[in-house]
């Protein structure tokens, strides 16, 4: 029967239906066609009599398998489109991994059913297609990744008005979820982080034991650990450099060289008011993320006071001249950072610290000096209390493993294989008890 069409959109859409759908009928065909042949060879149909129609079905496992994946993958890659930013019991992802691993189960079931084999004829048809098949499952384990992507390009896209309609049509719930965008980031960074971690050993292991996939090939695994720690470390660069305009946007004025008076000021009547908004900022960032995503606390709220140390001590190390009263400012200013960030620094951000304190002349402070200097630290403590128990969170007895405890942006994806290891270590060795006592004034 010829097919007639009015126009030939009629015929693209005819054709792109019958393409969308034929991951529907191929597997019913082959299964059929199966049952057909065990049918002929049970009532005594000599089996070459039949090769015809095994060559046929092989042809039909091949292209079946093909469209199998082809359509998972496209299916997996438009889940951006069904991510609702709803945090389940298990905090710091949403549902989208899991939606993930539920196609990729249900794709495993199909292709089981197509490459049963047939009574009499088939020993092991899954040899014939595995290396077709460990090349397809990459391109699947990838396709997530791309999702991912696709949907923080969407967030990025969102911050300006023109691409606001295009981010609408989409049909992407996350522009009217209430959610902020540096907060999606971190859930895309946290479903990033459960995929590499759980849900693709899960697929690993599952695809290993029904011999789609050899147990000694670890090249599937590296392969997408690499592609996923690029996803991840673009991720964090993203969340990190808006969490760093957020923190330093206002007081960036007051971290320029000689801003302050250095060498002609009063004598100092309290900590500098750059400190108290950096202090301020950082528990917003730390409550955010508390929110969200505990085990990525301590790496990013590491990495801001990483530039929180580069930005103070760098700002009066490149200052000309202290006055008596300048220096005894910085060195209020400086003692107070470390009171705030003690417990969550690194010891290379406190060992800049020190060597900045160190470095202000302190040749003319006397006694007096130091008694006012440690009493307005004192009161800077007791009037900011609350601050103080905010950020005396101690990251370190934090739970973390996997991305969150390998230092650099992304290192710790591709070191899983080290989880185990680091999940048994202990705190680091606690900060100095007080900035006064290891410091000459």
């Amino acid at each position: 029967m010829d097919l007639k069409f009015n126009s030939s959109q009629d015929r693209e859409h005819a054709v792109a239906m019958l393409q969308k759908s034929r991951h529907t009928w191929s597997p019913t065909t082959v299964k059929r066609i199966k049952i057909c042949v065990e049918k002929l060879l049970s009532i005594g149909i000599p089996r070459n009599c039949l090769e015809s129609i095994i060559h046929l079905i092989g042809n039909l496992r091949r292209s079946c398998v093909r469209c199998l994946f082809l359509y998972t993958e496209q299916n997996i890659r438009d889940l951006h489109g069904r991510e609702n930013w709803q945090i389940g019991q298990e905090r710091g992802h949403t549902a989208l991994p899991f939606l993930f691993q539920n196609i990729v189960l249900s794709l495993l079931t199909s292709i089981r059913e197509v490459l049963e084999p047939i009574k009499l004829i088939d020993e092991n048809p899954i040899e014939e297609l595995k290396s077709d098949v460990q090349s397809m499952f990459y391109n699947v384990v990838i396709s997530f990744a791309d999702c991912l992507k696709h949907l923080t390009d969407l967030i990025e896209n969102s911050k300006s008005e023109e691409a606001e309609k295009q981010y609408i049509e989409e049909k992407d719930s996350c522009y009217n979820s209430g959610i902020k965008t540096e907060e999606r980031l971190v859930l895309i960074l946290g479903n990033c982080r459960h995929t590499i971690l759980t849900i693709i050993p899960i697929l690993l292991q599952t695809f290993k034991a029904h011999g789609y996939i050899a147990n000694s090939d670890d090249s599937i695994d590296n392969k997408s650990l690499e592609q996923y720690s690029s996803l991840e470390r673009s991720i964090f660069d993203k969340y990190v450099n808006s969490k760093e305009n957020f923190v330093f946007g206002d007081i960036q004025q007051f971290l320029e060289p000689n801003s302050f008076p250095w060498d002609s000021c009063n004598f100092p009547v309290g900590v500098s008011i750059y400190v108290q908004e950096l202090a301020l900022k950082l528990v917003l960032a730390q409550a955010e993320l508390q929110n969200i995503e505990k085990d990525l606390l301590k790496r990013i709220i590491g990495h801001l006071l990483e530039n929180v140390t580069v930005r103070v001590c760098g700002a009066i190390s490149e200052v000309d001249r202290f006055s008596k009263n300048g220096a005894v400012q910085a060195k209020l200013d400086l003692m107070t950072c470390l009171e705030l960030f003690k417990d969550n620094m690194s010891q290379r951000c406190r060992r800049t610290m020190y060597d900045t304190l160190d470095s202000i002349p302190s040749a003319d402070i006397n006694t007096e000096d130091e008694t006012v200097l440690k009493m307005l630290l004192d009161k800077f403590k007791q009037q900011n209390s609350v601050i103080f128990s905010c950020l005396d969170y101690n990251l370190t007895n934090e739970a973390s493993f996997g991305l969150t405890n390998y230092g650099s942006p992304g290192d710790g994806v591709s070191r899983r294989r080290s989880q185990k290891r680091v999940k048994g270590k202990g705190p680091r060795s606690p900060p100095p008890a007080s900035v006064s006592a290891n410091t000459e004034i």
